[in-house]
């Protein structure tokens, strides 16, 4: 009998994790609340710390989210569901609402909005039963072929900084837990794992860190995510430096900090240097830690630091206080959001007074694949199963137009023929994981484009782009149309236009695509983005003039795809996806690391997007911050003046058209020579006006702090240069309204740990 209590014990002791005085006795009855996380932490054995630091694997979750955290009952610590959701959640188990892209919400620059889209997916969440939206993501639209550029909003940080700032505000208004990603310099995707970006502080500072340090002190996320790259030399999930110094000691970040799905490659190194959470987890990792806590090269109270945040973290999630089942879900209202944003975000590139369509105007032919396959979000941890996505024909049929039916069925039957071949072929990994590609683009042929035009008062041609997580755009048939695409395009102008009638092109893309060779043949050009569930609904709004359209694009497009400072720097070779790697097998180094693939050289520094081409005076496609409306606007009244260590901004807009309408108004600032060389101009501010009835002023008034005109000096900090500055107001960063000098400026300087809110 003394010997099987023995036998009792022993084996109770190991499945407690071989701490048996923690586990039993006074903490026995311990159970987590918001007060007592240092009596949970005590109680705690060292496999449990561990346990909670490594995530619970990429099945454990009850309604297919992307990972969770793993719970601990003995102590009533429950797990969390992590779910993938920059455009909307993505769950296995169900089907949810379909939000535009990021791209698509920074294009309405107006962060009341992108909050409001926020504050619905964090209900959607928490009815779902998710705690933390892995989402926004926020990397820098470095270059144009970045496969991942339609998750990300711009290719300028404050603008990027201010959106996610009000993503996040939306998402966590209603409990749910908002994620920062990838922090940082995640701007391209080929060997993203593994990729090693150089680049000085400066520019580390000033563009890729940047917005991330706006939405942390804007919107205090509860957590942040790594990203994949290594930052010269070190992964951004292993540096201490980014991760401790900069992240929670100057910016003040006191959430949980996780490690993008698979990343790194050193577990105690993670933890270390402050990296509390490593999803989705492996067995590996958890004898790693538990090792390294043991021989003493990490400490425990290292670890209970990460523990801690974990348990903040828990202790205010839906799933411990059960705040999701009070939260119901409405499908409707939500559908409505996705459409208002996306009818904010897509922007008039071109409108040669074809649009909006004439009254008289029903019968419109259809060309091009996505006009019946609407692409609604890009491939990877950004897509979203919706229940319904509506097609440009499905939207023009509801608005009570009338598509072709011939082209119609020629494209139906196209595509059924297309879907039917895939499901006979064999897969790949890389298929199995990103699905079928949309079917390539026809050409019916000049015959029955004529008969067409014959038939139809105006031709719609949407061409589309599938592009995503895992591997980089090409140049070739994707940022350049095909030679199939641009015959389209000109034979149906042709046919069209002498006939006296419209021809529309709508570019349903995640990114942006070469126009200057082509944009002259249509009448109007509509750049839809990728718009979630609602685009096919939206596109048929902005057709019939019952939407004015007020997007403005957040990126440069070019003349050419080699005019971007960051084209000599970017992988534009098709390499594999590294499937080991990317699921976390130990890396083994090149004999000869592939520039651009192993490693990528930011020479460009700070100069991305329209700071290189305004600086070298390129002329462009269409500038930063450009978008067409049906109505007009008027500048005028502007002032500045410096008030209490803070720049005022104002100005009157009128509306001087004859249809409602909403502006972007958009101030960009020129700053004097000082310690470092400066850009030409930069955004500091911007407003996006309420709807302006014909005749309609607004007054608006932009507040700019003085630390906002600094620029990183390395070794000093953030430096204000005295003199004179140049404030300039605008519809573009090339259609400049009102511009104002305001001397005067006094010099500040500001060490790093100055700037601390």
């Amino acid at each position: 009998m003394v010997m099987k209590q023995i036998a009792i014990l022993i084996l109770t002791g190991l499945f407690l994790g071989g701490c048996s005085p923690k586990a039993s006795g006074q903490y026995e009855t311990v159970k987590l609340q918001k007060d007592n996380l240092e009596q949970v932490i005590e109680a705690m054995t060292l496999q449990e710390k561990v346990s909670l630091v490594v995530g619970g694997g990429m099945t454990g979750s009850s309604i297919g989210a992307a990972g969770i955290t793993q719970p601990i009952p003995r102590l009533g610590i429950p797990a969390l569901e992590l779910s993938d959701g920059p455009a909307g959640l993505r769950l296995r188990s169900t089907a949810t609402t379909w939000f535009p892209s990021a791209s698509l919400l920074a294009s309405t620059w107006d962060t009341s909005l992108v909050r409001e889209v926020g504050k619905a997916m964090g209900a959607e969440a928490l009815a779902q039963g998710v705690d933390v939206i892995l989402g926004p993501a926020m990397n820098i639209h470095r270059h144009p072929l970045c496969g991942r550029n339609f998750e990300y909003y711009s290719e300028d940080p404050l603008l990027s900084g201010k959106m996610a700032s009000a993503m996040v505000l939306g998402i966590q208004e209603t409990g749910t837990g908002a994620c920062l990603k990838h922090f940082a310099a995640n701007n391209q995707e080929t060997n993203r794992n593994n990729n090693n970006v150089i680049a000085d502080e400066r520019t580390l500072r000033e563009i890729y860190y940047r917005g991330f340090e706006i939405a942390v002190k804007e919107s205090s996320p509860k957590t942040i995510m790594t990203s994949y790259n290594r930052i010269n030399g070190i992964y951004t999930s292993e540096d201490k430096n980014l991760l401790t110094d900069i992240l929670r000691y100057e910016w003040k970040f006191d959430g949980v900090v996780m490690t993008d799905w698979f990343g790194g490659q050193d577990a105690a190194a993670q933890i270390s240097a402050g990296n509390d959470l490593l999803e989705p987890g492996k067995r590996r990792q958890r004898r790693a830690i538990i090792k390294a806590v043991k021989n003493g090269t990490l400490p425990e109270r290292t670890l209970n630091t990460s523990v801690r945040r974990i348990l903040k973290l828990v202790s205010n999630s839906p799933s411990f206080t059960k705040q999701a089942q009070d939260q119901p879900l409405t499908e409707t209202e939500n559908a409505a959001i996705a459409r208002k944003a996306a009818a904010r975000g897509m922007v008039l590139l071109e409108n040669r007074n074809a649009l909006p369509l004439n009254d008289t105007i029903q019968r419109i032919a259809l060309f091009g694949v996505s006009s019946y396959r609407l692409v609604a979000g890009g491939v990877g941890s950004g897509e979203v199963y919706a229940a319904q996505t509506f097609s440009p024909t499905q939207g023009l049929e509801e608005a009570g137009y009338l598509p072709d039916r011939e082209i119609m069925k020629r494209y139906e039957s196209y595509i059924d023929s297309v879907n039917r071949a895939y499901k006979r072929k064999w897969k790949s990994i890389t298929q199995r994981i990103l699905g079928q590609g949309l079917p390539a683009e026809i050409n019916p042929g000049r015959e029955t484009i004529a008969l067409a035009a014959d038939r139809n008062q105006a031709a719609l041609i949407t061409l589309g782009r599938r592009t995503g997580e895992f591997s980089d755009r090409k140049i070739e048939e994707d940022y350049l149309f095909t030679a199939t695409e641009k015959e389209l395009i000109e034979d149906i102008s042709r046919a069209f236009q002498d006939a006296g009638k419209p021809v529309i092109v709508v570019l349903n893309v995640g990114g942006v695509i070469e126009t200057a060779s082509w944009s002259d043949q249509p009448d109007a050009i509509i750049l839809a983005w990728m718009p979630g569930q609602e685009g096919g609904r939206v596109l048929a709004g902005i057709l019939s003039g019952k939407v004015n359209p007020s997007g403005k694009l957040p990126v440069t497009i070019p003349m050419r795809l080699e005019d971007h400072a960051s084209h000599r720097n970017f992988p534009l070779e098709e390499v594999p996806v590294n499937w080991l790697s990317f699921l976390g097998k130990k890396r083994t180094e090149p004999e000869t690391e592939r520039p651009n693939v192993d490693f990528t050289q930011y020479n460009e520094g700070i100069y991305v997007g329209y700071r290189d081409f305004d600086k070298n005076g390129k002329n462009v496609a269409y500038p930063f911050g450009y978008g067409l409306s049906y109505t007009d606007f008027r500048y005028s009244n502007a002032v500045v003046h410096l008030e209490n260590q803070k720049v005022i901004v104002s100005c009157l807009v009128t509306n001087t058209g004859e249809r409602a309408g909403r502006e972007v108004v958009q101030v960009y600032v020129s700053a004097p020579e000082g310690k470092v060389d400066k850009p030409v101009q930069e955004l500091k501010g911007f407003v996006a006006t309420s709807q302006l009835e014909p005749g309609g002023s607004q007054e608006i008034r932009v507040i700019l702090p003085l630390e906002s005109l600094a620029s990183f000096v390395t070794g000093t900090g953030w430096v204000v240069d005295p003199g004179e500055y140049t404030f300039r107001i605008g519809s573009s960063s090339r259609d400049i309204r009102q511009e104002i000098r305001l001397p005067g400026i006094p010099e500040l300087i500001l060490p790093l740990h100055a700037r601390l809110p």
